[in-house]
């Protein structure tokens, strides 16, 4: 699911943790909070003298002189344990200690690094510039998280510029968009290249790249062991304000227990009762399944360039899945900037309605844009929310991985500050059983639809590499009548009135489509006693004859593992798209398990440069999409939505733009990765989730 792990493990569990933990003195954090932002602000001014650096194995410390005192902050990261063709790089943050270690000057181990600041730094800086901006004027590439989420580009004299993204001039296009990993991984070869010629025998380099809008983000680059180091104040992530604060104990709590399984259980008795038989009939048939092949060769070396016959494949669908083809078109929009662009234009033209369903609105800088506009909107428009509501108090609480502006205030609660002081009408998927209503879809006027990965948050829009699809057609009328739907659902006559819309909606009659206008579209979701998409996606695995194209960062189900193993085995090119860096440190250990046992048996794996929450199949020209992940929870619980086209153009246009991308992008695994037991057990927690 989107964010399964850092967001889906918070909402089963984050409302009973809220409930019995105590709630923090919210006051005095703050306040320390903002002393220790003030503090490094302070030292690392522009006049101020720069820190002395000591590094020893995966930890740094910085030894600040501030009038009489010495001040100290210090950070350690993991171990490097992927391999990449560059620099490693990793990230780390910055905790102001107040009782200060002693200065490890000449001791063992400890190595103090050069560290380059005020003019040596502009000097590299303008250096940077003209190496990174692209050489024709007016394009641009796009550096995440570098000198705060900016592009470098060149104006129509070929002077290289800088401007933050969405700023810049509309005549400039956008070449490249570098991962944070990308970035780093640029930015290190770059410096290197620079401190070789002023520094030719230093190996350990601390650069100070100041920033008058934000903080200073120190960059640790060791040439010698060939890592870099992007660091960052630990208090620019203080969950204060997002936390486990009083507001957010009591939404928990109520989310828990009188909302989950009080109300949800009243008014919707039926879809309640039948969703617990599911869950149980779900768990029994878990327990059924074989243990991963043990296979030892490693199969027929790739080349049937045949495929399975897609004519008969959609028909095994239609039999076998309880799904129809509808008509349609679709067009990919790969990775935030795309898609949170087109979003917000679409809501902006609307003439009738913007209905949204979507598993996290989360309380983040990009969310309350969001917000406000829809809020904007819903004087002329109707404008109807539903959100999970586990999900999205979750997801309030967890920090992005870059900092929110320093002057942004969260709203308590999302559904409140949607609803106060506009037309917008908010419902909530009350989690009964922990269920989740994991689906992402968007829909504008009967006219649009976007389904895919992203929910509502800053992640989607500048973090993750992430992916949604816009519809058109009479797909998008189904789609509809499905929001009608849950949208009666979730209202307070819940089943009643989920029936009464069910037996009275009318069915509209559509115009015969043109052969050339539209292509076959089917839906696959997961719902309650019907798991189309499950039996789709591992037919298609056991039928593949070609290939099987896979990206998914919480690829966990065994049984999904074991039919790409056997695919292989049969001589089909198998690849799998992994993240480098996971949102969820659990998946990630998961992820190397995974990624071992695929390799020693033939399956070409690739870690993205980054966080991957793109959720994409593509199988001998049949494409596969939505939010679903490759996990028991997707596979068997969640309610999700997702498409599936075997339409030649969109299939080539998935496989250039996404995968053929991405498999450029990414390091291809060629040997084993070093594990520990750690990893195993959370490879083995994982099975079940």
């Amino acid at each position: 699911m989107g964010c399964f792990p850092k967001f889906f493990g918070a909402a089963m569990l984050g409302g009973l943790v809220c409930f019995l933990a105590p709630p923090p003195t919210c006051a005095s954090a703050a306040s320390e909070k903002q002393k220790s932002l003030d503090e490094w602000r302070s030292l690392t001014s522009p006049t101020a003298e720069p820190p002395r650096v000591f590094v020893k194995g995966d930890q740094i410390r910085f030894y600040f002189q501030a009038e009489t005192n010495v001040v100290e902050f210090s950070a350690d990261w993991d171990r490097f344990r992927i391999p990449t063709r560059a620099y490693k790089v990793h990230s780390a943050m910055l905790h102001w200690n107040q009782r200060l270690s002693r200065i490890p000057e000449g001791a063992h181990a400890w190595h103090e690094a050069t560290v380059i600041s005020g003019a040596e730094w502009h000097r590299l800086a303008t250096n940077l510039i003209a190496a990174l901006a692209p050489q024709s004027p007016g394009h641009a590439a796009y550096y995440q998280a570098f000198l705060a989420d900016g592009l470098l580009y060149r104006d129509i004299e070929g002077v290289p510029k800088f401007a933050l993204l969405g700023e810049q001039p509309k005549d400039v296009v956008i070449d490249h968009r570098y991962s944070v990993v990308e970035t780093l991984q640029i930015l290190a070869r770059v410096v290197d290249e620079n401190l070789t010629r002023s520094h030719p025998g230093g190996s350990l380099f601390l650069v100070m790249a100041p920033d008058a809008s934000r903080f200073t983000q120190p960059l640790l680059l060791d040439r010698q062991q060939k890592r870099c180091l992007c660091l960052t104040p630990a208090a620019l992530y203080d969950t204060t304000e997002r936390g486990l604060t009083l507001t957010a104990t009591a939404q928990g709590f109520i989310a828990l227990v009188p909302e989950s399984h009080g109300l949800a259980l009243l008014k919707n008795p039926v879809s309640s009762a039948a969703r617990l038989c599911d869950i149980g009939l779900q768990t029994a048939i878990r327990f059924l399944r074989l243990p991963l092949p043990k296979l030892v060769a490693q199969g027929p070396p790739v080349g049937n360039p045949k495929g399975m016959d897609l004519a008969q494949w959609e028909m095994w669908l239609d039999r076998y899945t309880g799904t129809q083809r509808e008509d349609g078109s679709l067009n990919l929009l790969i990775d935030g900037d795309r898609f949170f662009s087109r979003l917000r234009q679409a809501i902006g033209e609307a003439t009738n309605h913007v209905w949204v369903n979507v598993f996290i609105f989360d309380k983040d800088d990009v969310a309350v844009r969001i917000a406000d506009l829809l809020k904007q909107r819903s004087e002329q428009v109707d404008i109807r929310i539903i959100l999970d509501r586990m999900g999205s108090i979750a997801a309030g609480m967890v920090p992005p991985a870059t900092p929110l502006p320093e002057d942004f205030v969260a709203p308590s609660s999302m559904s409140a500050y949607l609803a106060k002081k506009s037309q917008v009408k908010v419902r909530a998927f009350l989690n009964p059983w922990f269920s989740t209503e994991h689906s992402k879809v968007f829909l504008i006027d009967g006219t649009h639809a976007w389904i895919g990965g992203m929910n509502l948050g800053r992640e989607y829009r500048y973090e993750w590499h992430d992916m949604m699809v816009e519809l058109e057609g009479p797909i998008v009328t189904s789609l509809e009548g499905e929001f009608r739907r849950e949208w009666a659902h979730e209202g307070l006559l819940g089943d009643l009135a989920y029936t009464i819309v069910l037996a009275g909606e009318p069915i509209q009659a559509q115009a015969p489509p043109s052969s050339d206008q539209w292509i076959k579209i089917r839906r696959l979701p997961t719902k309650t006693f019907w798991k189309p998409f499950s039996a789709a996606v591992l037919k298609s695995l056991q039928k593949a004859q070609s290939y099987i194209y896979i990206e998914n960062p919480y690829l966990f189900d065994k049984r999904v593992i074991s039919d790409l193993v056997r695919a292989r085995q049969r001589g089909v090119d198998v690849r799998v798209v992994l993240p480098r860096v996971n949102d969820f440190k659990t998946g990630g250990r998961s992820n190397l398990v995974v990624a071992n046992y695929l390799f020693q048996h033939g399956v070409r794996v690739y870690f993205y440069p980054g966080m991957t929450h793109a959720k994409a199949l593509l199988v001998d020209g049949w494409a596969c999409v939505g939010s679903a992940n490759l996990n028991n929870l997707s596979l068997r619980y969640t309610h999700e939505q997702n498409i599936a086209t075997s339409d030649p153009a969109f299939a080539a246009h998935l496989k250039q733009e996404l995968f053929t991308e991405d498999f450029a992008r990414s390091y291809e695994l060629n040997e084993t990765i070093s594990i520990d037991w750690m990893d195993s057990l959370a490879d083995l927690i994982l099975e079940n989730f």
